[in-house]
């Protein structure tokens, strides 16, 4: 759970830059930089197609895949 939330704000402001650069670069209103980070941080949070943060795997290993 702690990856998640650092993923998250991670995403959100790295979002946010992007976001706030194409704003500059190409005159558009400035509100799309929080936009933009909010959109990346909730799906990488969320991730609602279990696509980064897919717990089903780690937890069905058989012990003898784990190298020791």
């Amino acid at each position: 759970m702690k990856k998640r939330v650092v993923a998250g704000v991670l995403w959100l402001y790295a979002g946010w830059f992007v976001g706030a650069f194409a704003a500059f670069a190409f005159g558009l209103p400035a509100v799309l930089g929080p936009i933009v980070g909010l959109a990346a941080a909730g799906l990488v949070g969320v991730d609602p197609r279990r696509l980064i943060w897919d717990r089903t795997r780690i937890a069905t290993l058989p012990r003898e895949a784990i190298p020791a």
